[in-house]
């Protein structure tokens, strides 16, 4: 049975591996709630990290169902029960009544800035807003300093581009901006993290430019897949001129990769649009 202490290393290893992990916990059985419940830990994908729910079917269940919750990304909390866990009748029957509470922890989501100059700092601030945390990369110690970046908990690294890259551990709750001074520093840094595991990779720059990158990459074995994951050109289509704005546009699309939607106004389709 897994205690406290448990789920507390279990918690530590995986967040700190920037994966997200359910505990779930068995609270009631045959309608009657359990003393002490049992649990056991779902890791991405589904994978049980430890414990039971004393069943092996159960398991299965409610290990699917965690996992579903975790790649929702809009789930933190839930409770089921036969219904929500069991497709076929028979399963349902057989386990009787019973109530599963399911909480999922995530890594706080990361924002990795590739450049300090007037769109990362704005981007920076905004991502600071929006509780990321925050991590500016720039090669010229100027544009690097808190006098730049007062707020102390952006973190800055003055380093050459692929090595400060390489010094960080990128992981399903990074999110990649490259924003540089120049199209050779941002071929550099996509090249660098095309094919890690970051929820959200993007490019600045213009469609011909992003297009001979693209090219580029492609020529030197970068796969479709890793290539069609880039946004670029980056952020949402929403007329952004300053870089406070295109800062914002930038913000929108990951808050989109990571929460889902269709990116268009939610006006469109409500009430007053269909005034006569």
């Amino acid at each position: 049975m897994l205690n406290a202490a448990d789920i507390s290393l279990a918690l530590a290893r995986t967040l700190g591996d920037g994966r997200a992990l359910a505990i779930v916990s068995l609270l009631a059985r045959d309608g009657t709630a359990l003393a002490v419940p049992e649990r056991m830990l779902v890791e991405e994908g589904g994978a049980v990290a430890g414990g039971t729910l004393g069943e092996r079917s159960l398991d299965e269940a409610a290990g699917r169902y965690a996992a579903a919750m975790i790649a929702d990304e809009k789930r933190e909390v839930a409770v089921a029960g036969p219904a929500e866990l069991f497709a076929e009748e028979a399963d349902r029957r057989r386990l009787g009544e019973l109530r599963v509470l399911l909480e999922v922890s995530r890594p706080q989501p990361e924002v990795i800035v590739c450049g300090g100059g007037h769109v990362g700092q704005a981007l920076a601030r905004a991502a600071r807003f929006l509780d990321f945390a925050v991590t500016v990369i720039d090669d010229r110690p100027e544009f690097t300093s808190r006098a730049r970046f007062p707020d102390e908990r952006i973190r800055l690294i003055t380093d050459d581009f692929v090595a400060a890259l390489r010094s960080l551990s990128l992981t399903r709750a990074s999110h990649i901006v490259i924003v540089t001074r120049g199209h050779r520093h941002d071929e550099i840094c996509l090249k660098e993290v095309v094919e890690k595991p970051a929820r959200y990779i993007g490019m600045i720059g213009s469609r011909r430019r992003t297009t001979t990158i693209r090219e580029h990459l492609r020529r030197e074995g970068v796969s479709p897949e890793s290539l069609h994951r880039v946004h670029a050109p980056i952020g949402l289509d929403i007329g952004a001129q300053t870089p406070e704005e295109i800062a914002l546009a930038i913000l929108a699309e990951i808050v989109l990769v990571r929460r889902g939607g269709a990116g268009r106004p939610k006006s469109a389709d409500g009430p007053m649009a269909k005034a006569r």
